[in-house]
Protein backbone atom coordinates (compact mmCIF):
# COMPACT_ATOMS: atom_id res chain seq x y z
CA UNK A 1 0.00 0.00 0.00
CA UNK A 2 2.59 2.65 1.00
CA UNK A 3 3.61 2.38 -2.94
CA UNK A 4 0.47 2.46 -4.34
CA UNK A 5 0.04 6.02 -4.84
CA UNK A 6 3.92 6.81 -6.00
CA UNK A 7 3.20 8.89 -9.21
CA UNK A 8 4.57 6.50 -12.41
CA UNK A 9 6.75 7.69 -15.66
CA UNK A 10 7.41 5.81 -18.84
CA UNK A 11 11.18 4.58 -19.04
CA UNK A 12 12.79 2.84 -22.21
CA UNK A 13 14.21 -0.79 -20.62
CA UNK A 14 17.12 -2.59 -22.44
CA UNK A 15 16.81 -5.95 -22.72
CA UNK A 16 18.02 -9.03 -24.40
CA UNK A 17 21.72 -7.59 -24.01
CA UNK A 18 20.74 -5.47 -27.53
CA UNK A 19 20.45 -1.98 -28.00
CA UNK A 20 16.51 -2.31 -28.09
CA UNK A 21 14.33 -0.49 -25.87
CA UNK A 22 11.20 -1.55 -24.18
CA UNK A 23 9.06 1.44 -22.75
CA UNK A 24 7.41 0.35 -19.50
CA UNK A 25 5.27 2.37 -16.89
CA UNK A 26 6.89 2.34 -13.57
CA UNK A 27 6.71 4.02 -10.26
CA UNK A 28 8.97 6.15 -8.95
CA UNK A 29 10.14 4.87 -6.41
CA UNK A 30 12.89 7.69 -5.54
CA UNK A 31 10.34 9.37 -3.57
CA UNK A 32 10.10 9.53 0.08
CA UNK A 33 8.00 10.04 2.81
CA UNK A 34 8.80 10.85 6.30
CA UNK A 35 7.09 12.04 9.87
CA UNK A 36 8.20 15.42 10.55
CA UNK A 37 9.96 15.40 14.06
CA UNK A 38 7.50 17.18 15.57
CA UNK A 39 5.32 14.46 15.12
CA UNK A 40 7.94 11.77 15.89
CA UNK A 41 8.52 13.70 19.71
CA UNK A 42 4.49 14.34 20.28
CA UNK A 43 3.83 11.70 22.62
CA UNK A 44 0.42 12.62 23.09
CA UNK A 45 -0.15 10.87 19.53
CA UNK A 46 0.66 7.90 19.97
CA UNK A 47 1.45 4.83 22.92
CA UNK A 48 4.03 2.39 23.41
CA UNK A 49 3.94 -1.29 22.38
CA UNK A 50 6.10 -4.35 23.02
CA UNK A 51 6.44 -6.54 19.79
CA UNK A 52 5.86 -10.25 21.26
CA UNK A 53 7.43 -13.42 19.63
CA UNK A 54 6.60 -14.20 15.75
CA UNK A 55 4.86 -10.45 15.60
CA UNK A 56 5.47 -8.30 12.07
CA UNK A 57 4.41 -4.97 11.25
CA UNK A 58 1.45 -6.51 9.06
CA UNK A 59 0.39 -8.24 12.12
CA UNK A 60 0.42 -5.35 14.46
CA UNK A 61 -1.01 -3.35 12.20
CA UNK A 62 -4.23 -5.92 11.78
CA UNK A 63 -4.46 -5.58 15.65
CA UNK A 64 -3.89 -1.90 16.15
CA UNK A 65 -5.80 -0.79 13.14
CA UNK A 66 -7.46 -3.45 11.53
CA UNK A 67 -5.74 -3.45 8.26
CA UNK A 68 -2.53 -5.37 7.46
CA UNK A 69 -1.95 -2.60 4.77
CA UNK A 70 -0.63 0.07 7.33
CA UNK A 71 2.47 -1.41 8.48
CA UNK A 72 3.89 1.06 6.62
CA UNK A 73 3.17 3.36 8.94
CA UNK A 74 4.46 1.42 12.40
CA UNK A 75 7.51 1.07 10.22
CA UNK A 76 7.68 5.29 9.18
CA UNK A 77 6.78 6.18 12.81
CA UNK A 78 9.67 3.93 14.37
CA UNK A 79 12.01 4.77 11.50
CA UNK A 80 12.71 1.15 11.06
CA UNK A 81 13.14 0.32 7.69
CA UNK A 82 14.29 -3.41 7.50
CA UNK A 83 12.22 -6.34 8.44
CA UNK A 84 15.42 -8.21 9.67
CA UNK A 85 18.25 -6.36 11.83
CA UNK A 86 15.31 -3.49 12.95
CA UNK A 87 12.99 -5.92 14.18
CA UNK A 88 13.50 -8.41 17.02
CA UNK A 89 13.71 -12.12 16.03
CA UNK A 90 12.53 -15.21 17.68
CA UNK A 91 14.50 -17.36 19.72
CA UNK A 92 15.84 -19.69 17.44
CA UNK A 93 16.85 -17.72 14.73
CA UNK A 94 18.71 -15.19 16.88
CA UNK A 95 20.48 -18.46 17.76
CA UNK A 96 20.91 -19.18 14.80
CA UNK A 97 22.27 -15.85 13.45
CA UNK A 98 24.47 -15.09 16.71
CA UNK A 99 26.03 -18.24 16.04
CA UNK A 100 27.16 -17.16 12.22
CA UNK A 101 27.94 -13.67 13.09
CA UNK A 102 30.36 -15.04 15.55
CA UNK A 103 31.70 -17.79 13.78
CA UNK A 104 32.19 -16.69 10.22
CA UNK A 105 33.85 -18.77 7.93
CA UNK A 106 37.81 -17.22 7.36
CA UNK A 107 39.48 -18.67 3.98
CA UNK A 108 42.94 -19.07 3.29
CA UNK A 109 43.79 -18.98 0.00
CA UNK A 110 45.51 -22.10 -1.99
CA UNK A 111 49.25 -22.35 -1.74
CA UNK A 112 49.11 -20.29 1.60
CA UNK A 113 48.91 -23.41 3.81
CA UNK A 114 50.87 -25.96 4.44
CA UNK A 115 51.73 -29.76 6.65
CA UNK A 116 55.37 -29.62 8.77
CA UNK A 117 56.49 -32.17 11.45
CA UNK A 118 52.78 -33.47 12.33
CA UNK A 119 50.83 -29.72 12.15
CA UNK A 120 49.16 -28.10 9.89
CA UNK A 121 50.27 -24.52 9.30
CA UNK A 122 47.83 -21.61 8.00
CA UNK A 123 48.96 -18.25 6.63
CA UNK A 124 47.06 -15.34 9.16
CA UNK A 125 47.64 -12.17 6.75
CA UNK A 126 45.63 -14.32 4.23
CA UNK A 127 42.50 -15.21 6.33
CA UNK A 128 39.57 -12.48 6.73
CA UNK A 129 39.60 -11.07 9.92
CA UNK A 130 42.97 -12.09 10.74
CA UNK A 131 43.97 -8.82 12.26
CA UNK A 132 41.11 -10.07 14.75
CA UNK A 133 44.05 -12.57 16.53
CA UNK A 134 41.77 -13.61 19.26
CA UNK A 135 39.83 -15.28 17.14
CA UNK A 136 42.32 -17.67 16.66
CA UNK A 137 43.92 -18.19 20.27
CA UNK A 138 40.35 -17.78 22.03
CA UNK A 139 39.87 -21.33 23.82
CA UNK A 140 37.18 -22.40 21.36
CA UNK A 141 36.18 -25.12 19.14
CA UNK A 142 37.50 -25.06 15.74
CA UNK A 143 36.96 -27.09 12.07
CA UNK A 144 39.63 -26.80 9.20
CA UNK A 145 38.38 -27.99 6.07
CA UNK A 146 40.64 -28.76 2.69
CA UNK A 147 41.64 -30.74 -0.09
CA UNK A 148 45.45 -33.05 -0.83
CA UNK A 149 46.39 -33.92 -4.48
CA UNK A 150 46.63 -37.47 -2.83
CA UNK A 151 43.78 -38.22 -0.21
CA UNK A 152 41.31 -35.48 -0.88
CA UNK A 153 39.21 -33.85 1.07
CA UNK A 154 39.75 -33.84 4.97
CA UNK A 155 38.59 -32.53 8.22
CA UNK A 156 40.31 -31.12 11.28
CA UNK A 157 38.53 -30.40 14.75
CA UNK A 158 40.22 -29.55 17.62
CA UNK A 159 40.45 -26.67 20.72
CA UNK A 160 42.11 -23.30 19.80
CA UNK A 161 44.90 -23.35 22.76
CA UNK A 162 44.76 -26.46 23.49
CA UNK A 163 48.16 -28.53 22.92
CA UNK A 164 49.46 -28.77 19.69
CA UNK A 165 47.76 -25.68 18.39
CA UNK A 166 49.06 -22.27 18.58
CA UNK A 167 50.40 -18.95 16.85
CA UNK A 168 53.85 -18.74 15.12
CA UNK A 169 54.97 -15.46 15.88
CA UNK A 170 57.33 -15.42 13.34
CA UNK A 171 56.07 -16.78 10.16
CA UNK A 172 52.58 -15.26 11.44
CA UNK A 173 51.26 -18.79 10.72
CA UNK A 174 48.74 -20.79 13.14
CA UNK A 175 48.96 -24.15 13.57
CA UNK A 176 47.25 -27.38 14.54
CA UNK A 177 48.65 -31.00 15.08
CA UNK A 178 47.29 -33.08 12.76
CA UNK A 179 47.80 -37.15 11.44
CA UNK A 180 46.99 -35.45 7.67
CA UNK A 181 49.20 -35.46 5.27
CA UNK A 182 49.81 -34.30 1.42
CA UNK A 183 50.22 -31.69 -0.84
CA UNK A 184 47.54 -28.71 -0.10
CA UNK A 185 45.28 -27.97 -3.06
CA UNK A 186 42.39 -25.27 -2.98
CA UNK A 187 41.28 -23.13 -0.43
CA UNK A 188 41.66 -23.75 3.22
CA UNK A 189 38.27 -22.73 5.54
CA UNK A 190 38.69 -22.24 9.09
CA UNK A 191 35.63 -22.24 11.26
CA UNK A 192 35.28 -21.69 14.80
CA UNK A 193 32.22 -22.87 17.00
CA UNK A 194 30.35 -21.63 20.52
CA UNK A 195 32.72 -18.59 19.43
CA UNK A 196 29.11 -16.77 21.06
CA UNK A 197 30.04 -18.30 24.55
CA UNK A 198 33.09 -16.00 24.91
CA UNK A 199 33.30 -13.09 27.01
CA UNK A 200 32.71 -10.00 24.51
CA UNK A 201 32.99 -7.60 26.93
CA UNK A 202 33.19 -7.19 30.97
CA UNK A 203 31.19 -4.43 33.11
CA UNK A 204 30.92 -3.69 36.81
CA UNK A 205 28.10 -3.44 39.37
CA UNK A 206 26.89 0.10 38.09
CA UNK A 207 26.83 -1.43 35.02
CA UNK A 208 29.33 -0.01 33.06
CA UNK A 209 31.89 -1.68 30.86
CA UNK A 210 34.93 -1.55 32.11
CA UNK A 211 38.78 -3.51 31.49
CA UNK A 212 38.64 -7.49 32.22
CA UNK A 213 41.12 -6.82 35.23
CA UNK A 214 38.70 -4.37 37.41
CA UNK A 215 37.65 -6.31 40.61
CA UNK A 216 34.11 -7.14 41.02
CA UNK A 217 33.67 -7.50 37.13
CA UNK A 218 30.86 -9.44 34.97
CA UNK A 219 31.53 -10.75 31.59
CA UNK A 220 29.04 -10.42 29.11
CA UNK A 221 29.19 -13.04 26.32
CA UNK A 222 28.50 -12.24 22.26
CA UNK A 223 24.78 -14.31 23.02
CA UNK A 224 24.36 -11.83 25.95
CA UNK A 225 25.26 -9.38 24.09
CA UNK A 226 22.71 -10.06 20.80
CA UNK A 227 19.78 -10.81 23.61
CA UNK A 228 20.35 -7.32 25.26
CA UNK A 229 20.32 -5.59 21.82
CA UNK A 230 16.87 -7.79 20.69
CA UNK A 231 15.37 -6.77 23.45
CA UNK A 232 15.69 -3.60 22.81
CA UNK A 233 13.97 -3.62 19.61
CA UNK A 234 10.53 -4.80 21.27
CA UNK A 235 9.23 -1.54 22.48
CA UNK A 236 7.58 0.36 19.66
CA UNK A 237 5.64 3.93 18.82
CA UNK A 238 2.08 3.03 17.70
CA UNK A 239 0.09 5.92 16.10
CA UNK A 240 -3.19 6.14 17.94
CA UNK A 241 -5.83 4.77 15.61
CA UNK A 242 -7.82 8.20 15.79
CA UNK A 243 -5.29 10.22 13.42
CA UNK A 244 -5.05 7.21 10.51
CA UNK A 245 -7.25 8.65 8.36
CA UNK A 246 -5.68 11.91 8.64
CA UNK A 247 -2.02 10.94 8.40
CA UNK A 248 -3.41 8.47 5.22
CA UNK A 249 -5.08 11.69 3.53
CA UNK A 250 -2.12 13.62 4.01
CA UNK A 251 -0.02 10.61 2.74
CA UNK A 252 -2.14 10.95 -0.58
CA UNK A 253 -2.08 14.77 -0.76
CA UNK A 254 2.21 14.39 -0.54
CA UNK A 255 2.23 12.00 -3.57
Amino acid sequence: MYFKDFPKFLYDFKYDNTDQTKMSVVRDITRNIRFRKEVLENYTLYDEYDIKDGETPEIIAEKIYGNPEYHWIIMLVNQRYDYITDFPLEYPALIANTAEKYNPILYSLAGDWRFADGKIYVKLENLADSAELEYLTTPVPFILKGATTEHGNFTITDIFGAPGTGLNEITQEFYATTATTGTPTGDLTVTTTLREYEPLYYVNADGYQVSADQPGVTSVTGLEYEEIQNEAKRRIKIISPDVITQILKQYKELM
